[in-house]
């Protein structure tokens, strides 16, 4: 059985779920649609299979990527996809929330994210909430099936799914799937291609670009599509990144610790699960100053089943401006600006912390 094609109704989704973005897929023919997937792997291979289905269906595409600390809610990420003219519009992978993505632009949003906001006349294929939750491009898999050959294309539902849940995630069929396209080669891909957004040079467009040529993930770890080797300095630099800002020392107050530094690399999430290993008992926060400019970037892990999103709204803390508590329970952070950060850390515990601990530093860690 492939991966995700159990036959099951009410998995990954209900089944009048999918047919309806089924239908809206197929009423794209012959149109522009457009396609918006996020950077990480799971997002990447979603985008992909979405590309290959409604290629298929005669339409003509082009694909959108989100900028560094972007997302389909960013001023600035709407303004670029409003101007491509497209008739249609297809999100994956990047959570959902209130208002317009592109106003008066058909759309279909594809996620996995708990959300209880939606953008107004937005049709949505979730996951969340069906048990076992199936990442964006299990889902995205599921969706497309029936308009395509779907066997040589599973692969890219493998990859996502391993990205996302891990090699041993509870997934029906995940364990043959897996076994089919080689567990080497899609956690050695998986690696190549999220260090591409991680990079301090952001180059999620080549990683789209390898998956998109690939055929499978042996070809990306073979190195048989142009591309592969920029992945491999990519990774090379994240690696270095994560050890040199991990050794930042931690600052305790109750059962949170935090570690403040600075990389033009996206290491806090790798950085936040590296000393949630060491600390198992504790909360992390990885606090990332020289991500973005005037912003520090944080990432929330723990070893604990905790739900961090709660956690982080439970705080006594007014309205913030930025981006606070999105994503999954168990792994969210935050991008804030210094002075916001600062008062967040402060309602946390952190007593003394001041405006040159949250300062950009170039390599130096904080």
């Amino acid at each position: 059985m492939l991966l995700g094609l159990t036959g099951d109704p009410g998995w990954p989704a209900p089944a009048e779920a999918l047919a309806s973005a089924r239908r809206f897929l197929e009423q794209q023919r012959d149109r522009h649609v457009l396609v918006a997937p996020h950077t990480d792997v799971d997002g990447l291979s979603s985008g992909v299979l979405a590309l290959r289905a409604i290629r298929m269906l005669g339409a003509r595409t082009t694909s959108r990527l989100p900028g560094k600390g972007e997302h389909a809610h960013s001023p600035a990420f709407q303004e670029r996809l409003s101007q491509v003219g497209a008739e249609a519009l297809v999100v994956l992978d990047m959570g959902s929330r209130a208002g317009p993505i592109v106003s008066g632009l058909p759309t279909l949003l594809v996620d996995h994210h708990p959300s209880t906001e939606f953008p107004e006349g937005v049709l949505v294929l979730s996951s969340a909430g069906h048990l076992p939750v199936a990442p964006s491009s299990l889902l995205t898999y599921a969706l497309v099936a029936p308009l395509v050959i779907p066997g040589p294309l599973e692969w890219l539902a493998v990859m996502g799914t391993v990205a996302d849940l891990g090699a041993d995630a509870p997934l029906p069929f995940l364990k043959d799937a897996l076994r089919r396209a080689g567990r080497k080669a899609v956690t050695e891909a998986v690696a190549l291609l999220n260090a591409a957004r991680r990079s301090s040079h952001f180059a999620a467009s080549l990683a789209l670009e390898v998956l998109m040529r690939a055929g499978s993930a042996a070809d990306i770890t073979e190195g048989r599509v142009p591309g592969v080797d920029a992945l491999r300095d990519c990774r090379l630099e994240v690696q270095r990144e994560v050890a040199r800002c991990a050794k930042a020392p931690p600052r305790i107050a109750g059962n949170v610790a935090l570690l403040l530094f600075s990389s033009g690399a996206q290491v806090h999430p790798l950085v936040a699960v590296r000393w949630a290993q060491r600390f198992p008992e504790h909360i992390i926060i990885a606090a990332n100053a020289g991500y973005l400019p005037g912003r520090v970037n944080f990432a929330v892990r723990s070893r604990e089943p905790l739900d961090l999103i709660a956690f982080l709204r439970e705080l006594d803390l007014p309205p913030f401006e930025g981006e606070f508590a999105h994503g999954h329970t168990q792994a969210t952070g935050g991008s804030l600006p210094a002075k916001e950060f600062l008062r967040f850390t402060e309602a946390l515990g952190f007593r003394g912390l001041q405006a040159n601990d949250v300062e950009r530093r170039g390599v130096a860690p904080g």
